[in-house]
C-alpha cells in the first residue's frame, strides 16, 4: 500500500547556528532587524494545513491553509520557505513562513506529488510517484522543470551538497512491493541520473543523514507482514553497506539525534530506537518508546536543542497534538487534523 494511501487507511537540520551577541557596527542583522529564530513546521494531511510554531515558545502557534484539495504526507523546509507536495492534487504548495503566502506550483498530470527535499536555497525536488519521475521546482519563480526519470514509485527524497537521492518504493499496481526498493541518484547540476542503488529492504519510505555521514533508510515493508527494516547507504560509494531487519510493522519516518541514535516511528507500535554506532536496539518494536503512553506515531523529528517531537495522528477526525520530550517531561503542542510530517528551519523576522 502506498505511503499516502497507507496513512489515510490507517487513520481513514536546519540548525540554529546564530549566536546572539551584543550588536555592533558589524552586526549582520543591523538595527531594527530581528535575528533568525528556529521554528517547527507540521503538515496536517486531512485539514490541508501547516501548524507553525517557534521551538522556544511552542504555544505561540498558528495555522496556514495550503490548498483546497489534495492529500499531503510530506514536506521540506529551508530558510523562510516550506514546500509541500499535495498528493492527489498534482501540485506542490510553496509557503512563505513569514508572510503565510502560498504559491501553488503545477506538476505533471497524475503526479501523485509525494516526497520533497531542498537541494539549495532556490531548488527543491518533488516526487511524481504515479509517473516514476521527479520534478525540479524553483521555489522563487514557482516553475517546475522537465521531469527526470527515476525508479518505480518514488515517494521520498533526501539531498546532499552533490546529489539528490530519490527513494523508490518499487510498488506494483496494488501498491504492494514488487521487488526490493532502490535509490535513484540524481546529479542536480545536470538533472541526469548518476547511479541506481539497490536496497535489500522493501518499500523505502524515509531517510536521514547520520552523524557519520551515512544515509539511514527506513523500509516500510509489506503492509501486514511486519517486515520493516533499515538500510545503510554510503553516499560517496553510492552503495548499500548494511541492512538490518526487525523494524516491525510499517515503520514510516526516521530522525537521528546527535548521539547516534535513530528514532523510527510507526502507526502500529510508537517509536523504535536504534544505536547506529554500535548496532542493536535501545527500544525495539516489542519494547518501544511511548511518549506520554502513545503507542502510535506518524512522524518524528529533533529541533536544534535535541528535543524529540512525535506526531500523534489520533483518529484523523479532529485536531491532534505533537508531543515534545525533554528528559522525562512531555509537552503537548496542539496541531491540525492528522499530522504526518515535521520539519525545522530558521526564519528571519519572527
Amino acid at each position: 500500500m502506498k505511503l499516502q494511501s497507507m496513512r489515510t487507511f490507517t487513520v481513514a537540520l536546519a540548525m540554529l547556528t546564530t549566536t546572539l551577541v551584543a550588536c555592533s557596527d558589524d552586526d549582520p542583522t543591523g538595527p531594527g532587524v530581528r535575528p533568525a529564530a528556529e521554528i517547527a513546521v507540521v503538515v496536517n494531511s486531512i485539514d490541508l494545513s501547516l501548524t507553525v510554531f517557534p521551538v522556544d515558545s511552542p504555544q505561540d502557534r498558528r495555522a496556514i491553509g495550503i490548498a483546497q484539495a489534495g492529500s499531503p504526507v510530506s514536506l521540506a523546509a529551508r530558510n523562510n520557505l516550506a514546500v509541500v507536495p499535495l498528493g492527489l492534487l498534482s501540485a506542490a504548495a510553496v509557503v512563505d513562513l513569514t508572510t503565510d503566502d502560498v504559491t501553488s506550483v503545477p506538476l505533471p498530470d497524475n503526479s501523485g506529488a509525494t516526497g520533497v527535499a531542498f537541494w539549495n536555497d532556490s531548488i527543491a525536488y518533488v516526487g511524481n510517484p504515479n509517473r516514476n519521475t521527479v520534478s525540479r521546482v524553483n521555489v522563487f519563480s514557482g516553475v517546475a522543470g522537465p521531469e527526470i526519470d527515476v525508479g518505480v514509485y518514488p515517494q521520498a527524497i533526501i539531498a546532499s551538497r552533490f546529489w539528490v537521492f530519490v527513494l523508490n518504493g518499487e510498488l506494483d499496481a496494488n501498491f504492494q512491493p514488487a521487488r526490493t526498493g532502490s535509490i535513484t541518484v540524481v546529479d542536480p547540476k545536470a538533472d541526469t541520473v548518476r547511479a541506481t542503488i539497490s536496497l535489500s529492504g522493501f518499500n523505502p519510505s524515509a531517510a536521514a543523514f547520520g552523524p557519520d555521514g551515512l544515509i539511514y533508510v527506513i523500509n516500510s515493508g509489506t503492509f501486514g507482514q511486519g517486515d520493516g527494516s533499515l538500510s545503510v547507504v554510503d553516499p560517496v560509494a553510492l552503495t548499500e553497506v548494511e541492512h538490518e531487519p526487525g523494524f516491525g510493522e510499517f515503520p514510516g519516518d526516521i530522525a537521528i539525534d546527535d548521539g547516534g541514535f535513530a528514532y523510527v516511528s510507526s502507526f502500529f507500535y510508537g517509536i523504535a530506537v536504534w544505536n547506529i554506532s554500535e548496532g542493536g536496539f535501545r527500544h525495539s518494536p516489542f519494547d518501544p518508546l511511548l511518549p506520554d503512553g502513545h503507542a502510535i506515531s506518524s512522524g518524528v523529528g529533533f529541533d536544534s536543542d535535541s528535543r524529540l517531537y512525535s506526531l500523534i495522528p489520533g483518529d484523523c477526525q479532529a485536531p491532534s497534538v505533537a508531543l515534545r520530550s525533554v528528559d522525562d517531561a512531555v509537552e503537548e503542542i496542539a496541531v491540525g487534523v492528522c499530522p504526518v510530517g515535521i520539519a525545522f528551519t530558521d526564519v528571519e523576522g519572527q
